[in-house]
């Protein structure tokens, strides 16, 4: 399947890697890491700092010790360190290659300076996802994300709306002999979007989730394209029902990558339904409000420390992403660190009042498994909370929706509230506004607009935890 381009010893370790002894990786780990936190005490200012503030005059033995005393980074840390990120000097051969920038959906966008090694392992671990889902390197690739994320046009400015990037061979398999690569903006009018699909007729595509859900809902009764094998869903959680329907829909698998602009490629979902975190690239935490570990089956802050990244480390960096944690070994196999599901996003639903986000999922989860013959004529959705706690399901339709759907809706909603919930009220709108460039299928007055603050003039409620 994999047409290497040059001898790769590396993609054999990356392979023994996943099914190492435990033994084995811990000693790995703790010189990795080890080696990081060294690093970073002596060459970047922020981190000489924190060890300062922290009495932390060496690594410890144990560098887990190390890691747990050591504040987690929030994105407004990294935004306020600035340059005190950075490190003075590199290992040698090291480099620093590229600046890469978040899509800024908690706030303003996010700077990071990537090393040779980072952006190398993004190469690599890349291949460890597609052999995993076994997909064929010799095929045709589409991607649909924000215009900053794709190719950029020949005079260097950003894919413009109904513009296609076209590459020789895949943009994440640079080792490797591939098919073609094409990339639309998700910009682009939906209608368009499916066109194009269907114009270009690949046999993959990597999308948000939430536009995967879209795109199914926008071609009604038929495929969004016959010629798809697989669709890769990226960034926003995928729910189990948006699964299930996203996979009825295109008649295909869906598999899912956990990765950050700040990181690259984190964890790949395997077949057991677990992440598994890339190890030797970064080291995963899930813990609590406090910073402890969470237990097996709880469900805590996703918390990453990078290893390859010299240039600008990164070291207990809150994600803002929710995940469960997993109860013993995989059963596929694999030795490599994993997680359960991910969640949902905590960093702006910790300003809902208590007990909002269980109804507003049974209602995604009801439309998302509805009888398609119930749910003809919906195009785009969108969930709605009010300051005074109102909701509003708004509607985008192709043709007028049956009595039947309206009546399913309501008896949910009464069902997931215990009929003594707030009001939810549906109403048909022409579109759905999105933000920074996507859907958002669940807005809320509560929750803090992009520049943090919040869009009621709320402040989190007494023991606003994360009710997702």
């Amino acid at each position: 399947m994999e047409r290497l381009l040059r001898p790769a010893p590396i993609y054999d370790r990356l392979l023994e890697n996943e099914f190492e002894t435990p033994v084995r990786y811990r000693a790995r780990m703790a010189s990795n890491l080890g080696g990081m936190l060294s690093f970073a005490s002596r060459e970047v200012p922020y981190y000489r700092d924190a060890f300062r503030r922290g009495n932390i005059e060496t690594v410890d033995a144990d560098p887990m010790v190390t890691l747990a005393a050591l504040p987690i980074l929030s994105k407004l840390d990294v935004q306020d360190a600035g340059r005190a990120l950075l490190a003075e000097n590199l290992p040698p051969g090291e480099v620093r290659l590229h600046w890469w920038e978040s899509s800024g959906t908690t706030g303003r966008p996010i700077r990071i300076l990537h090393s040779k090694r980072s952006v190398r392992m993004y190469t690599l671990l890349a291949q460890r996802g597609c052999r995993w889902h076994g997909l064929d390197p010799g095929a045709k690739f589409a991607d649909m994300r924000i215009p900053r994320l794709l190719p950029r046009q020949a005079d260097g400015s950003l894919l413009a709306a109904g513009e296609t990037a076209r590459l020789d061979k895949w943009r994440d398999l640079t080792d490797f002999a591939t098919g073609p690569y094409v990339g639309i903006s998700i910009m682009t009018p939906m209608d368009e979007r499916v066109a194009w699909l269907r114009r270009e007729r690949p046999d993959y595509l990597m999308a948000y989730s939430e536009t995967l859900e879209l795109l199914g809902l926008a071609t009604g009764d038929e495929r969004p394209a016959e010629s798809l094998k697989a669709v890769v869903a990226i960034s926003e959680q995928l729910t189990p029902s948006m699964r299930l329907y996203v996979e009825r829909r295109f008649g295909t698998p869906v598999y899912q990558l956990y990765g950050l602009t700040e990181f690259g490629l984190a964890a790949v979902r395997c077949e057991a339904g677990r992440y598994h975190v890339h190890r030797e690239h970064c080291l995963i935490e899930i813990v609590d409000e406090e910073g402890r570990a969470c237990g097996p089956g709880e469900t805590g802050r996703i918390v990453i420390t990078g290893l390859s990244n010299f240039a600008m480390p990164l070291i207990r960096y809150d994600t803002g992403d929710l995940a469960e944690v997993g109860d013993g070994p995989c059963p596929c196999g694999r030795t490599l660190p994993s997680f359960g599901e991910i969640v949902g996003r905590y960093g702006r639903a910790a300003y809902l009042p208590a007990g909002t986000m269980g109804p507003v999922l049974a209602l995604r989860e009801a439309i998302e498994t509805m009888p398609a013959d119930i749910m003809r004529g919906l195009r785009e959705f969108q969930i709605h909370q009010y300051a005074d706690k109102r909701m509003e399901l708004r509607l985008v339709v192709r043709s007028p929706l049956s009595d039947a759907f309206f009546e399913h809706v309501h008896a949910e909603w009464a069902k997931a509230t215990g009929g003594g919930g707030p009001d939810l009220r549906c109403s048909h709108v022409d579109h759905i506004p999105r933000t920074g460039g996507k859907s958002e299928v669940f807005t809320s007055d509560f929750m803090p607009a992009r520049d943090g603050k919040p869009l009621a003039g709320r402040a989190p409620e007494a023991g606003g935890s994360p009710s997702v």
